[in-house]
């Protein structure tokens, strides 16, 4: 499949039914790719790295260095702007993601050749490697999908698809954790079953682009010079300003893998139950998602967005009465938090995806996602690093500190990024006191007066019915007395002589 034979002029704006086909197999992608992240992130990627002698240290190491090739974006920009088709070129590169993940999950099988410090460096590479393939599929496909979905359906359809990838991420992170509890026997080898297993359901997603058709690059009749595009987008006082709310709100990283680290490893639960106490925060955002796509919609991006950092803020202080070893005490505790995280997680992760598209032009969209993501992404790459450098130092020193540090130091991040989002501008979107107060009180009274109107409606129409069967009744017996008078029946009512 050839890269360079496409170009702007010769690719055909998709049909209404080819957009819609697309639409439902991007749906399909999204849920094949919820089981290749949920078996290949998350718990078992911070497991897998523990059971390879990862300390909190170097599992900062290997959440942040792999984060440094987010600059390859904008080589995947000047492909894109260069004419190159962006279908193909998601397809190549979206294919080589999970097909390096089979490199990972042949490490067990290395076994004493390969001691852990060279694992992890080799599990670290290949990590590296894998986000070099998704900064040119990512380039390629966010500015594709700008042009594939309508802008006004765009908040619909983020919200249904992270409701569609929430709850079979759920589903298979449970399953999958129960899967590794029983065969924990096995070792790192039990992590192996399930990295090729994810992988060919990645490697299924990745192929679905095949059928769905490309577009036009906007401005097909020139293109714009690639410096020109870069000095417009810093003119750009929206997108600059959503750009520093995202990087800020990125800082909240710092606690990146620890969440499940803590679960795991110092307070002492299995996978399984991890797997059921993520759930908690996948439903609620399975359940909140598309209300939320279509209050994006409704109101706009800027207002949801503030609320959802607000929202998602006080979570880590549920996780504060957890010392570690306090096992049972997790069932109790984690479910609020990732309940809060998840309807927060949720609002923030639609708001933003919907947002960057409003907020970006149309012209040279690639390069301005590769400024965007390579400046979010550089500043909270060193994040996880700092986390763990940073709990392991204090303790060393003889401070009582443990994972929970990186907590609280999440929830001071996500303030302020809320409070720095109250600057953005939004053309369109409504405050966030009139959604609060005004909107938000109508919509719900709104939805009570629906759920008390509907039982009360099924009372009023059972009476109206006996009111009318009375009614024909009483017509019928008219009609049997209709050849007598009022003083007969009352003759006939008298008692004879």
């Amino acid at each position: 499949m050839s890269l360079s034979d496409s170009t702007r002029a010769d690719i055909p704006m998709p049909t209404e039914a080819q957009v819609e086909r697309a639409i439902k197999l991007t749906y399909a992608q999204v849920m094949l790719g919820a089981v290749f992240g949920a078996s290949t992130g998350g718990m078992f990627l911070v497991g897998f790295a523990m059971g390879l002698g990862a300390d909190n240290v170097l599992l900062g190491v290997m959440m942040a260095v792999p984060q440094f090739f987010v600059v390859f974006q904008f080589a995947g920009a000047y492909l894109v702007e260069r004419g190159l088709s962006r279908r193909k070129l998601t397809i190549w590169f979206a294919s080589l993601t999970p097909i390096c993940w089979f490199l990972i999950a042949a490490i067990p099988f290395f076994g004493d050749r390969l001691p852990n410090d060279k694992a992890l460096i080799l599990l670290i590479s290949v990590m590296a490697l894998v986000t070099v393939c998704n900064q040119f599929a990512g380039s390629a496909r966010g500015s594709w999908v700008g042009e594939l979905i309508p802008e006004a359906r765009r908040g619909k359809f983020f919200g249904y698809a992270a409701m569609f990838g929430g709850i079979i991420g759920a589903g298979f992170a449970i399953a999958e954790g129960r899967f590794l509890d029983v065969i924990k026997h096995a070792g790192l080898g039990a992590f192996t079953a399930l990295f090729l297993f994810g992988s060919l359901f990645g490697l299924a997603a990745a192929l679905l682009h095949i059928p769905q058709p490309d577009c036009p690059l906007p401005g097909s009749g020139s293109r714009i010079p690639y410096i020109e595009v870069i000095r417009s987008t810093f003119r750009n006082k929206s997108f600059v300003t959503l750009a520093i709310v995202h990087a800020v709100t990125a800082l909240s990283g710092v606690a990146g893998p620890f969440w499940n680290a803590y679960l795991l490893r110092d307070i002492g639960l299995g996978y399984f139950g991890v797997g059921i106490l993520n759930c908690v925060g996948t439903v609620a955002a399975v359940v909140s998602a598309p209300l939320w796509g279509k209050a994006v919609s409704k109101h706009g991006c800027r207002p949801i967005l503030i609320i959802s950092l607000f929202m998602l803020a006080p979570a880590s202080l549920f996780w504060m009465p957890l010392a570690p070893g306090a096992g049972a005490a997790a069932y109790w505790w984690v479910p609020w938090a990732n309940l809060l995280g998840g309807v927060g997680g949720s609002a923030l992760g639609v708001s933003l995806s919907t947002m960057v598209y409003k907020a970006s032009r149309p012209e040279g969209r690639s390069i301005q996602f590769a400024m965007y993501g390579t400046f979010v992404t550089l500043v909270s790459a060193p994040m996880p690093l700092l986390g763990g450098w940073l709990v392991t130092k204090l303790a060393a020193t003889g401070y009582a500190v443990d994972l929970r540090l990186t907590f609280l130091l999440w929830s001071v991040f996500l303030l302020a990024a809320g409070v720095i989002a109250l600057w953005m501008e939004e053309a369109d979107s409504v405050s966030v006191r009139i959604l609060v107060f005004d909107r938000l009180p109508n919509w719900v009274g709104n939805r009570f007066a629906a759920s008390v109107a509907a039982p009360l409606g099924v009372i009023s129409g059972v009476f109206s019915r006996m009111q009318s069967l009375g009614n024909e009744a009483n017509k019928a017996n008219g009609a049997d007395g209709a050849g007598e008078t009022p003083s007969d029946r009352t003759e006939d009512s008298q008692p004879r002589k």
